[in-house]
């Protein structure tokens, strides 16, 4: 960066980076691929729990959606509610608070190309945000289980009536539930950035969700795909060595891809709205 300073800008003039979010992000994935498979690794065994508890709300998503399909147990799991899971985790909608403080704020550094002592950086995360990302990961997974329920239960009334008000109350729930995905792409990313209470989190996540909600919708369709899309191919052609390479693919970059897609729209986006506390500007 300063050979770029000193041979393309004289002393007096202002230099700018004239590098486009794209061209950062393709770089930073070739120069960090080891690393984001690495820290997929980690964040996959620290967040065993979350991931039991989220195979099942990813089953039972996908058997609301999909009560027709015919398959056992062990196939719906790895076939239709494993997906889901990876999906629900990415966003991060639900997770393990503290492992994704940690990832969040690797994934931060990542986007803005900033140097960072991966392991420690990662552990002092998880330790500084440890009680605010529990709390924070237990509302999350309670009002999306609330959410759930509420589907289930308009959707049971709405088939025994011709009520228009019913649908309408699908509409608005749905709705809801597309916001409050919005709302979990923020809330870690500002968590780790920033001095924040609990529910200063939500209040700008929920901003954020609305004043950027085009831009919001084109992240999480780039996450679906990325999470979402190997799956058909599996559905499309019933091949199991196909169904291994994909879940391999989950494996080692199911949660920090998505991560590292998510991150580089939405800090930056963070950053211009939200002043940085004090302890952080000093560091910096």
């Amino acid at each position: 960066m300063s050979e770029d300073r000193i041979f393309r800008t004289a002393p007096e003039e202002k230099y700018y980076d004239n590098k486009s979010r794209a061209s950062i992000f393709f770089r930073v994935l070739i120069q960090k691929f080891w690393k984001l498979i690495e820290f997929n690794l980690i964040y996959l065994v620290i967040s065993i729990p979350a991931i039991i508890v989220s195979c099942f709300i990813g089953i039972y998503i996908t058997n609301s959606l999909l009560p027709a399909v015919e398959a056992d147990f062990f196939a719906f799991l790895f076939v239709y509610g494993f997906p889901p899971m990876v999906l629900l985790m990415a966003i991060p909608v639900i997770a393990f608070g503290p492992a994704q403080a940690g990832m969040a704020y690797i994934l931060r550094c990542f986007s803005y190309e900033r140097p960072t002592f991966y392991w420690s950086d990662f552990k002092d995360k998880m330790k500084e945000n440890f009680k605010q990302s529990l709390v924070v990961s237990l509302i999350n997974l309670a009002a999306f289980i609330f959410l759930l329920f509420d589907f289930y239960l308009y959707g049971q009334i709405s088939q025994n009536t011709d009520n228009l008000l019913f649908y309408v109350a699908n509409i608005f729930l749905f709705m809801i539930l597309i916001l409050f995905i919005m709302m979990a792409m923020y809330i870690y990313p500002m968590m780790v950035s920033y001095e924040l209470k609990t529910k200063y989190l939500y209040k700008n996540a929920f901003l954020f969700s609305i004043g950027r909600f085009l831009p919001n919708l084109v992240v999480l369709f780039i996450c679906f795909l990325l999470i979402l899309a190997p799956v058909l191919i599996v559905v499309y052609v019933g091949n199991a060595m196909v169904l291994a390479i994909i879940y391999l693919y989950y494996m080692v970059l199911g949660f920090s891809l998505p991560g590292l897609v998510s991150s580089f729209f939405i800090n930056p986006v963070i950053d211009k709205y939200l002043k940085p506390a004090p302890a952080q500007a000093n560091s910096e």
